[in-house]
């Protein structure tokens, strides 16, 4: 078995590596304190967000911190708060809110309590108690950045411009303030029909290293809601396009439909297929390719200011989201869904935040309200069908991959995403059948698509079909000529079986070039140099290996076995010994306990 397999192969639909994220100044907004500024603007009390592991450091209050909070609690309120307190530290945040609430009608002057209970209703979305316990935060901390902001959205969503624009003017300027506010008032601007104003606001984002592509999309939309001259609204569109040279999927969809709605179906049809054909089919686009087929034309994406603030919204969780300040992305995209709760790729990314938060139950739910006859609809199953698994309820899972296969039959995904199910699930010869239909539906493999013949070629040597596995990981080289875990496995499975092996050790030497700190690869290196009797070498590598991997009981087998090859008896026993510690498979259990007791014996040497 060709080990060291740690390759996550994936793709965010909505969210992906290009586009949006390439706005690296939002790190710099969020990075160290400033990361606690912008949580201090939104107005956010971080006991009650406790955040897991992962969340960014400034949304993680130290015990003391919580202690202290816990002690300014009345007796009565205590043990509803911290209730609420576990619930949120578990992301369980509905329950924490209701403990919260609880806790809050038990000591009502507590202002600890107040805005606690107030930020997990307002990340829960629920807007009639967030927009009650704002205004009691504001009569008492007028500057308060979380409550303004909700209490600016209900205004909006009200269309009451005035108190809107007033709770605005209320906001810090600093942390994200400094891009949400310019984005806010361009769009209440435009609601008073004060375009050049608008535009203006908007402009004052350049200010703000990386972020061009959030000013030009935004400065595109202004135009193209205010109805302005075609020829400028195409021209803002154009110039949101060269910011992104990648745009990601919201981009294309919005410039596409722009595009569309203008008549020139050529130049939709050109952007469309030049993202597909860097990102594989989702079924997304099929309505616009249809819509392109008929000579029909699409609704504009946003057609009023409250749509504009819903996209402000939508992006800036986007952005939360992938600086890992999931619980601040939460609230944003609540308040978007609020405005436009038929804002379907908000949907999805509200349910991409929940799995970040391991909250698969709700995340399905979420996926779940998004209207079957949507062309997001696809987008939604498929996460359905990889919390279901994440939940344990694989066979759940592969039934709805099963049917969307059946409803969307010249689409791959569906098999390609059942064989990953199925081969973490270690059934590898079901994984490889489900892979083959996948290419039965492929035709002529692409660049994009060496990921399925490696996938697939994992499946094959997993249950002994070696020689197709051999050409699927050759086919994914001719794809991806320097890919690295390709290389790797592919060259290990050649020392297993002891051959090939310079060729082997140029693919591993070049395969630790491009990851010199991925300890597999490195432990395949130092293997092959064993498999060539240069044990000194092998040593050398093994144990730049073991460093890099300390746990993996694998590589620290492999350097027990070299350090005998050098006459190192006592080190090379010492490993074996870790390496027993370490729970290895069980076959390989005897086979090391053997080496312990007698040292590597020739005719009895593994593998």
């Amino acid at each position: 078995m060709a080990h060291g397999v740690r390759y996550l192969f994936g793709m965010k639909i909505i969210l992906d590596s290009k586009g949006f994220a390439a706005f690296r100044g939002l790190r710099a907004l969020l990075a160290g304190t400033a990361l606690s500024a912008a949580a201090a603007a939104l107005g956010w009390q971080q006991a009650a967000l406790a955040a897991s592991d992962n969340e960014a450091a400034a949304e993680t209050p130290s015990q003391s911190s919580s202690a202290s909070a816990a002690s300014a609690v009345r007796d009565e309120a205590l043990g509803d708060y911290l209730a609420g307190l576990h619930a949120s530290r578990s992301n369980d945040l509905a329950s924490a809110a209701d403990f919260m609430l609880v806790a809050l009608e038990q000591d009502p002057d507590n202002d600890r309590l107040l805005q606690d209970a107030f930020s997990l209703v307002a990340a829960e979305g629920r807007h009639v108690e967030s927009v009650r316990l704002a205004k009691r935060i504001l009569a008492k901390d007028e500057d308060h950045g979380g409550a303004l902001l909700v209490l600016l959205i209900d205004a909006v969503d009200r269309n009451e411009l005035d108190s809107a624009e007033g709770y605005l003017n209320a906001m810090a300027e600093g942390g994200i303030n400094r891009i949400l506010r310019p984005m806010l008032e361009a769009w209440l601007q435009l609601a008073r029909e004060e375009v050049d104003a608008a535009l203006a606001s908007i402009k004052t984002l350049e200010e703000n290293d990386g972020f061009e592509v959030l000013h030009t999309l935004h400065s595109a939309l202004i135009h193209d809601v205010a109805g302005r001259d075609p020829v400028a609204t195409r021209a803002a569109y154009d110039a949101a396009l060269e910011a992104a040279p990648q745009p990601a999927l919201r981009m294309v969809w919005i410039v596409g439909n722009f595009l569309e709605r203008q008549g020139d179906g050529e130049a939709a049809r050109a952007l469309y297929d030049s993202y597909l054909a860097e990102n594989d089919g989702s079924g997304v686009f099929e309505p616009a390719l249809l819509r392109l087929a008929n000579g029909t034309k699409p609704q504009p994406v946003a057609e009023s200011y409250v749509q504009g603030i819903a996209e402000t919204l939508f992006n800036l969780s986007g952005l939360l989201t992938q600086e890992r300040a999931e619980r601040m992305a939460l609230l944003q995209v609540q308040l978007a869904l609020r405005l436009d709760p038929k804002f379907v790729v908000a949907r999805i990314l509200h349910g991409e935040i929940l799995e970040d938060q391991g909250r698969s139950l709700e995340a399905i739910a979420a996926y779940r309200q998004i209207d079957p006859a949507s062309p997001f609809t696809w987008t939604a199953r498929l996460r359905i069908a990889e919390q279901l698994d994440e939940l344990g309820r694989t066979d759940e899972a592969a039934a709805e991959l099963e049917a969307l296969a059946e409803d969307w039959p010249d689409h791959y995904e569906p098999l390609y995403r059942l064989g990953n199910l199925l081969r973490g699930q270690e059934r590898f010869a079901e994984a490889a059948e489900a892979y083959d239909r996948a290419f039965e539906r492929l035709g002529e493999t692409q660049q994009r698509h060496w990921t399925l013949h490696y996938l697939r070629g994992i499946a094959l040597e997993r249950s002994d079909q070696w020689d197709r596995a051999e050409a699927d990981f050759l086919r994914a080289l001719e794809l991806e000529p320097e890919q690295p875990y390709v290389m790797n496995y592919l060259a290990y499975s050649w020392v297993e079986q002891k051959r090939n092996l310079d060729e082997a050790k140029k693919m591993l030497a070049r395969a630790v070039e491009l990851r010199p700190t991925d300890g597999f690869i490195v432990d395949s290196l130092g293997w092959v140099y064993y498999r060539l009797n240069d044990f000194e070498k092998a040593v050398t590598h093994l144990e730049k290996a073991v460093e890099l991997r300390p746990q993996d009981p694998v590589i620290n087998d492999h350097l027990g076995d070299a350090y005998w090859k050098v006459g190192r008896y006592q080190e090379a026993r010492f490993q074996w010994r870790r390496a027993l510690s370490l729970e290895p498979e069980a076959d390989l259990i005897p086979v090391i306990e053997a080496k312990i007791e007698k040292g590597l014996q020739a005719e009895s040497e593994r593998i």
